[in-house]
């Protein structure tokens, strides 16, 4: 194991108890469990992103696996009646299943045109949902979703669906399983074919890796992840409607965290959103409650000038510099 593999691994684990302790101390502070649980779910987006950029793609349209994966799970609940542990996994199948769509369409895109060509598609689904009244309500979305249901262990009662501090821990819950997932991604042999077709993809190709096979399974994964996530944003709020899941924001946030982070370190993702939301959140919004989002523009700028390999990258070194 390398230096910096042993720093990142210890600054992980110190991070993790971090996020796990700190509520024993501040028991009744929703609004720091809802801010940093937040944080916690677009950690979870910007991993799912960054999944599929490992092989050199830049998708603007991953909105679109979002809003699937939202809408699967809300109709499986709404005319069903199942309960959300069936149908958040279910209906993310709905956000892969464009996945595999727009990984068979968009094979032979790259850079700008495939970037266009992702912004574009969320428009289909969208104006699919919109317009079929029917059976999705059209704009008027749903309401009264059913939320998470309440796990038992023997006395004791988590209350999913009404605590705040219990959602916290679930989403946290969730940002570990894709950290995890992450570093599969970066150091097994094929997270090495994703990186190989990135940085040269005729080399890689001569290689003998299967370029499209291997880009076709990052999406699919990474839609599958990004439906996961906006299923359960459905039942976190108890509602849904076009304009709320099939949003740009959705979109350009996880691209945003990622590059801030830093795209090709192993917690890059994780680190921005754990970062910058709570500052977007709990700081700047307070006091420029119209134009707070305009600093997620400022740090994409700020970093692609100062920290171009982002944050994670800039703190492991800064680390290594004091041990030694």
């Amino acid at each position: 194991m390398t230096g910096n593999s042993r720093l990142s691994q210890a600054l992980a684990l110190g991070a993790t108890l971090l996020l796990a302790l700190w509520p024993l101390a501040w028991p009744e502070a929703d609004l720091y469990f809802q801010v940093f649980g937040m944080a916690c779910f677009y950690g979870v987006l910007a991993v799912a992103w960054n999944i599929y950029a490992l092989c050199g793609a830049i998708s603007l349209g991953h909105a679109a696996f979002f809003g699937l994966g939202a809408y699967g799970s809300a109709l499986l609940s709404h005319y069903l009646g199942w309960s959300p542990l069936v149908t958040i996994p279910i209906g993310a199948l709905a956000g892969m299943a464009y996945g595999v769509g727009c990984g068979l369409l968009f094979r032979d895109l790259r850079g700008v045109y495939l970037g266009l060509a992702t912004l574009a598609s969320v428009e289909i689904p969208k104006v699919v949902i919109d317009n079929w009244s029917s059976l999705t309500y059209g704009s008027m979305g749903i309401v009264g979703l059913a939320g998470l249901p309440d796990i038992r262990l023997g006395d004791l009662v988590i209350a999913l669906g009404r605590d705040l501090k219990a959602q916290y821990y679930l989403l946290l819950l969730f940002l570990l399983m894709a950290g995890l997932l992450h570093r599969y991604c970066l150091f097994s042999r094929w997270g090495w074919a994703l990186r190989a077709i990135r940085e040269n993809e005729t080399a890689a190709a001569m290689a003998g890796v299967d370029i499209f096979r291997q880009r076709f399974l990052a999406i699919i994964l990474s839609s599958y992840l990004t439906g996961l996530g906006g299923a359960l944003y459905a039942h976190l709020l108890g509602l849904i409607e076009p304009a709320l899941v099939f949003n740009l924001h959705i979109s350009a946030l996880p691209l945003v965290l990622s590059i801030f982070g830093g795209r090709l370190q192993l917690y890059g993702p994780i680190l921005g959103a754990l970062c910058l939301y709570p500052l977007d959140q709990l700081i700047l919004q307070p006091r420029l409650p119209t134009g707070h989002a305009a600093v997620y523009g400022l740090v994409i700028m700020l970093t692609i000038f100062f920290f171009p390999q982002g944050v994670a990258s800039w703190l492991l070194k800064a680390c290594r510099r004091v041990s030694n």
